[in-house]
């Protein structure tokens, strides 16, 4: 039935199907994944959860910055009421001021004709 030259066909073709079989294999195979493709799917859970704590973070410092910045404008609107009432005492200070020195000028003009008068009188009567 079969003889010498069947079976040495069908092992070539056994071989021949095996090493084209795994040229093939080898050939559709996946390359392993390289060093930074292994290292970015270790990291992929850190990342993620590196990502979400980075926008908790924003939303967070957002909410303050709005914050601050409403405390920022209460304390202007503040700061201007002080100065306007510092400004407003000051000016009443300088007016008395002014008023007591006009006093003061007066009386002093005042008292120095009233000297010069004396003084005047005693001289005519020398």
């Amino acid at each position: 039935m079969w003889d010498e030259q069947d079976n040495t066909d069908v092992i070539a073709a056994v071989v021949i199907g095996a090493i084209a079989g795994l040229g093939l294999s080898l050939l559709l195979r996946r390359e392993p994944p390289s060093r930074r493709e292994r290292l970015m799917k270790e990291l992929a859970p850190y990342r993620k959860k590196l990502s979400k704590q980075a926008r908790r973070a924003r939303d967070t410092i957002g909410k303050q910055a709005s914050a601050a910045a409403r405390r920022g404008d209460t304390m202007v609107e503040g700061g201007r009421d002080a100065l306007d009432s510092f400004r407003s005492e000051v000016s009443d200070i300088v007016s008395t001021a002014r008023a007591d020195l006009t006093t003061l000028v007066e009386e002093q003009v005042g008292a120095a004709q009233d000297t010069l008068k004396r003084t005047a009188k005693r001289v005519r009567k020398h």
